[in-house]
């Protein structure tokens, strides 16, 4: 049986926030516009790595092998913080909504230039619930530009898939933008790194054994030692389906969990994806430091849909 957080009157009003599910925009088949030049920005294209031998995982596509960009009429901030000096992060959050493309750039691009990442545990929301088990796992390699490819970490993946008592659930994965939407920056900053993908349901009631039982499978790879060469990549957006003044008034409550990160606020985190938060959290220590790259939302950006609004808060923690 699984046991709900605890009531409370603050705490009721946070989890019947419902964060929704979908890609907020319209991205246009149109390979211009919309993105910085990588290259300019330090980035020099990479050649493909190496195929793993009798490599057996199906394979999915992306919006890179597919030729898509952002409208070119989209507008995009400047970044809100920098990370001081010394600031190695080893998680943080980033949208998968691909209308925020430059941004989601810019937050690899901080990564990339303050260490090297050998493997990104990705946890994503379950979307359009094509999952047939608790939690999802992938066993797959996404495809992205020139026939490159980002590849499952397969010793990994078994050892969650163990932890979490499932078997691989692909069929989610062909149509899952939480993940195959950050697959290009991962193969353009890091073509050398691998991915764990895991789907699972962020959507609110949210329930600690749920949680706690991903944090499990997940924790073994966060250690001191682990977290030199991994990165948990959690993959998430923020308020769903609101007008400018609902959206502001759900970002606050969001704000709280970065202005004091903790496994006891995780749930003021008015995401899609709460369970991955909640796992974020628990490995947090005393010192956790934390920057907010950029802080906007839909409407913002493309000017359109004012009443159905997605806010995202790309942060790294280090």
């Amino acid at each position: 049986m699984k046991l709900s957080v605890g009531a409370g009157a603050v705490l009721v009003a946070l989890v019947l926030i419902s964060c929704g599910r979908g890609e907020a925009g319209r991205p246009a088949a149109n390979a211009s516009g919309g993105s910085p030049d990588r290259t300019a920005a330090g980035v020099a294209p990479q050649e493909s790595a190496p195929v793993p031998q009798e490599y057996g995982g199906l394979t999915f596509s992306t919006w890179e092998k597919e030729g898509k960009a952002v409208d070119p009429r989209f507008s995009f901030p400047s970044p809100a913080q920098t990370p001081g000096p010394g600031f190695v992060p080893w998680t943080g959050t980033v949208s998968h909504h691909f209308l925020t493309d430059p941004l989601i750039d810019a937050w690899f691009r901080e990564i990339k230039a303050r260490r090297e990442v050998r493997h990104f545990v990705i946890l994503s929301p379950s979307h359009f619930g094509l999952s047939t088990r608790d939690y999802s796992v992938a066993d797959g390699r996404w495809e992205c530009a020139a026939g490159s490819y980002v590849y499952t970490n397969r010793e990994m993946s078994a050892q969650v898939c163990a932890a979490l008592g499932v078997g691989y659930d692909n069929q989610v994965f062909p149509d899952e933008h939480g993940v195959s939407t950050l697959m290009p920056y991962i193969r353009r900053y890091f073509p050398d790194a691998d991915v764990v993908a895991v789907a699972i349901d962020g959507e609110p009631p949210v329930h600690i054994d749920y949680c706690e039982k991903l944090y499990k499978a997940i924790a073994p790879f966060f250690d001191e030692a682990g977290k030199d060469e991994n990165f948990l990549l959690v993959s998430t957006d923020f308020s769903h389906h609101g007008t400018p003044e609902q959206t502001a008034y759900k970002d606050g409550i969001s704000q709280t969990f970065f202005d004091s990160p903790s496994r006891k606020n995780f749930i003021a985190a008015v995401c899609d994806n709460r369970p991955s938060v909640y796992v974020m959290a628990r490995l947090f220590g005393p010192d956790v430091r934390t920057c907010i790259l950029f802080h906007t939302n839909s409407f913002q950006i493309s000017g359109m849909d004012a009443d159905d609004i997605t806010s995202y808060f790309f942060s790294l923690f280090g």
